[in-house]
């Protein structure tokens, strides 16, 4: 029986990581039908709950356990107990480098180096790299990246990272796990039923949140757009929405730290029965994608926002917060549909777009739909680069 450590974050907070679990874990299943994935997380809850007849095991990181989120001795145990170390999602930046409550670099740095004099296989199973920004940073994660057994990219954005860093390891490019989410018809029923009685029969535009704004775009002349402006625009724009276009607005949450900022914007735009919020913290990922898929559209800032849209067949203009979320936009062959969040963002911009989709929109399908296809097939190289590593095929 082959034993994985899946290194992540999987707290039950962010949907996207909660979509990139489950899909693993079908891939491994598949691939690996005894297999068992050793998961740390500070929610053992969640994952027993969540993912019932996947091959999930929670190892329990909270402080009591001689760890700080997945820095301290449970990681390490895990490492000693698998056959091999699988790291996902996109965890190689160096952001807040030292805290280990926000960056995985840490963790990594005393896991990885235990595998490998171990005897353990290490392989990024679909991750994205970077940004990386800092000297040390940059050193870190080259070596670590040079650890691998294998490794498999969800975007081609980061091969040129690796490729500034000097890491000279082979790797496949492939795509997101996250885009073979799949969702029931129960679940697709039970959130049609719900959002209809929520605000009717539709059509519906769904509206993607974060609470990072501009934290991350690393503008050179600092001109970025404060929180309160830009929180002004978007319910500029979800009154056109409702009020013009007489569209529904799902509001879809899908990390809990994002509730301040997406409540903001409904109270502001004060549209009771024409738009309503929907939070991960009651509804679960298949839920939230259920919901994505019955909309028109997705205007969303999360990543794995717009990834499970485009999963259920809805295309996004992206609101662009960070450097992954125009590389999977540019991967989509959407990347007219991308909004910056700078100095000049406003309402007409985040319109521009939407019009467009809704204009374009018989034009934009057929494409649309070959695209995420094909990115679909693409993330199934993921567990057969795995498999060949492992020496299964």
């Amino acid at each position: 029986m082959r034993r994985f450590c899946v290194i992540g974050s999987f707290t039950g907070r962010n949907a996207g990581d909660s979509a990139i679990l489950e899909n693993l874990a079908r891939e491994i299943a598949e691939y690996f039908p005894d297999a068992v994935c050793e998961v740390p997380t500070i929610n053992p809850k969640f994952i027993r709950e969540t993912y019932p007849g996947l091959p999930l095991e929670p190892v329990a990181t909270l402080p009591w356990n001689l760890s700080v989120k997945s820095f301290g001795l449970p990681v390490l145990l895990s490492v000693a107990r698998c056959d091999a170390v699988l790291i996902t999602q996109a965890i190689l930046f160096d952001k807040k480098f030292w805290n280990p409550l926000y960056n995985y670099l840490s963790t990594l740095m005393l896991a990885l180096p235990l595998a490998r004099m171990l005897g353990k296989k290490i392989f990024y199973y679909g991750v994205g790299v970077g940004p990386v920004a800092t000297a040390k940073g940059r050193v870190v994660v080259r070596k670590l990246l040079e650890m691998a057994d294998g490794i498999t990219l969800r975007e081609e954005a980061s091969v040129g990272i690796m490729e500034a860093l000097g890491v000279r390891k082979p790797h496949v490019l492939a795509a997101d796990t996250a885009l073979n989410q799949l969702v029931s018809e129960e679940t697709t029923a039970f959130m049609r039923k719900k959002v209809e009685g929520d605000l009717g029969a539709g059509p519906y535009v769904a509206l993607n949140l974060n609470a990072y704004i501009a934290d991350w775009t690393h503008r050179a002349d600092a001109k970025g757009v404060d929180r309160n402006r830009f929180i002004s625009e978007i319910v500029r724009f979800v009154r056109v929405i409702t009020d013009e276009w007489k569209h529904r607005v799902i509001m879809i949450c899908t990390h809990h730290m994002d509730e301040a900022v997406m409540e903001e914007v409904l109270g502001g735009a004060d549209r009771p029965g024409l738009a309503a919020l929907y939070k991960c913290r009651h509804y679960d990922h298949r839920m939230l994608t259920a919901a994505m898929g019955m909309s028109e559209m997705m205007i969303g800032m999360r990543l794995h926002c717009q990834i499970l849209a485009m999963s259920a067949g809805t295309p996004c203009v992206a609101l662009n917060y960070a450097p992954k979320v125009r590389h999977f936009m540019e991967m989509a062959g959407m990347a007219e549909y991308v909004v910056e969040i700078d100095g000049d963002f406003s309402c007409e911009k985040v319109l521009a777009g939407a019009v467009q989709l809704r204009d374009g929109r018989d034009k934009i399908m057929p494409c649309f739909t070959a695209r995420i296809d094909r990115l679909k097939e693409d993330a199934r190289k993921t567990p057969a680069e795995l498999a060949r590593v492992m020496g299964q095929c």
